[in-house]
């Protein structure tokens, strides 16, 4: 497995999301039948991550904290710390140096939902990689939204552009990013841009001027969705919904994957779902008994 251990961007104010965040945090917030920040963690189980960093605002840690403990009822291990300021992405890189060490991460953005069958399989091929850096890129109707991507006809990446008014593809880089550890000295060399952050895509430059950055396309039946303002937050709990009715699965759940995953055995899973409080999701989690 080349990527090894996680961190997760929780820090964001959500202001797109107001009043909804005045008082609570954005990753917080359900996206159907469970917290925003569920899909995220998920996203880290399936690749098969089990030691995360979680960031977010220093008032939000003990939040963080509160739902999800130290990781260990799910077979994994937890951290947590804060952004003093949000000054673009690649600072969690720089923020969480000591954690990442000399190992390979995964970075995921907590508001990034994933969607579709094939998307574990894609998790494996991307953990199987003889690269040193990795992204996602899937086709959508917003790629204004994101960084992004455009190819050739031999698939070699022409561009990467974050953001754009004008975008060349429709092809964007969605909030999951493989690096290794060479990552933490790019981070430190960055600059602000012209919108003054940090850009994830200068750390994607980085590795693709080394050759060091593989592209993995997302098949057609996963669906992705930037959760940062109130359509698409929508859109995705209307989604959520209908793909568990109509596949009769439950997705995005932390306890569910754990078990899965083997990380716990049936008596901690039945202890898991014993603690909570009559619900959906509990009802949905006890039918895999």
């Amino acid at each position: 497995m080349r990527f090894k251990k996680g961190i997760i961007l929780a820090a964001g104010k959500g202001t797109r999301l107001s009043p909804s965040t005045t008082v609570v945090s954005k990753p917080m917030l359900p996206v159907y039948d469970k917290p925003m920040i569920y899909y995220a963690l998920a996203n880290l189980m399936l690749a098969g991550v089990k030691e995360v960093l979680f960031i977010s605002t220093k008032t939000d840690v003990k939040i963080f904290k509160k739902l999800l403990g130290n990781g260990k009822s799910l077979g994994m291990k937890f951290s947590f710390t804060y952004q003093k300021k949000p000054i673009g992405i690649p600072d969690a890189i720089s923020i969480g140096k000591n954690f990442i060490s000399k190992k390979s991460f995964i970075l995921a953005l907590a508001d990034n939902l994933f969607i579709g069958k094939s998307f574990n399989n894609t998790l494996k091929k991307v953990q199987s990689t003889n690269k040193c850096a990795a992204v996602l890129a899937v086709k959508t109707k917003y790629p204004s939204k994101s960084a992004v991507i455009h190819f050739n006809n031999k698939k070699e990446i022409l561009s990467i552009i974050e953001k754009p008014k004008k975008p060349k593809s429709k092809c964007t880089i969605p909030g999951l990013y493989f690096y290794d550890e060479k990552s933490i000295d790019c981070a430190k060399k960055l600059v602000p841009s012209k919108r003054g952050e940090l850009e994830i895509v200068d750390v994607h430059k980085f590795y693709l001027s080394k050759n060091e950055l593989e592209v993995f396309e997302l098949s057609s039946d996963i669906k992705w969705f930037d959760t940062g303002d109130s359509n698409e937050m929508l859109e995705a709990a209307n989604y959520v919904a209908k793909y568990q009715k109509k596949n009769k699965e439950l997705i995005g759940s932390v306890e569910l994957i754990a078990f899965q995953n083997k990380w716990i055995n049936k008596k901690n899973f039945q202890s898991l779902i014993r603690k909570l409080p009559n619900s959906e999701y509990k009802v949905n989690l006890e039918s895999y008994l």
